[in-house]
């Protein structure tokens, strides 16, 4: 796992990426093959694919990562990554079907809908960090800070913040630094190394896309 972790980070160092994408298989508006047409046009090499997952899927996994081969075979050039977003439970868990595991290299983890706890949150996701289970993936932790922004009480929490950050470093959790939302605060990006750091869109639609790498340069 270590090797694969080191290639990949060597990957998202050296090449353009497009991470955290969606696509119509969820809530995306864009299929698979609009986000291949988009990275061959535009001097983009790797694409990392990571739909949303849940216990209970409403489509197939299977079908999902078939397409995706299909158009890489079009777009040969273009190298992939298949992932998920999976959503962290109470408790430190994950909602995510075993059955995809085998399927996949790259786990990220993120915080939607969860109580108005910090506590819970606090303890959940360094359970989740630390937690034997995921660490044969790379682990992406994705728009850090979210759940804190919601409740309007990031700022005065950004210690908490900085702790779970220390934890998931620790434990070779990469954190995503969220373009769309501009997360996790400077404050929390300015004490991270590069290399522990991938750029990621949260994009719905290729034009999203478009608007957040033209909102970059």
């Amino acid at each position: 796992m270590r090797i694969f972790l080191e290639e990949f980070r060597k990957t998202i160092k050296c090449t353009n990426y497009i991470f955290h994408i969606h696509t119509d298989y969820t809530d995306g508006i864009s299929s698979i093959n609009d986000y291949f047409e988009y990275a061959s046009h535009n001097n983009i090499n790797v694409i990392i694919f990571t739909e949303h997952v849940r216990r209970n899927l409403k489509y197939d996994f299977d079908t999902f990562i078939e397409d995706i081969r299909d158009k890489n075979r079009r777009f040969a050039k273009v190298r992939t990554f298949i992932g998920c977003e999976a959503k962290l439970l109470l408790g430190g868990t994950l909602d995510i079907p075993i059955n995809i595991l085998s399927r996949i290299d790259i786990i990220c983890f993120a915080c939607h809908s969860f109580p108005q706890d910090v506590e819970l949150y606090r303890s959940s996701f360094k359970k989740l960090f630390v937690n034997e289970e995921w660490k044969d993936f790379v682990r992406i932790w994705v728009h850090p800070g979210r759940f804190l922004k919601k409740l309007n009480i990031l700022d005065k929490n950004l210690e908490i913040l900085q702790e779970l950050v220390n934890v998931a470093f620790s434990e070779d959790v990469i954190l995503e630094k969220n373009l769309k939302e501009d997360l996790p605060p400077l404050e929390i990006l300015e004490n991270m190394p590069s290399d522990n750091i991938i750029l990621g869109y949260d994009a719905h639609s290729i034009d999203e896309l478009k608007i957040i790498r033209k909102r970059m340069k």
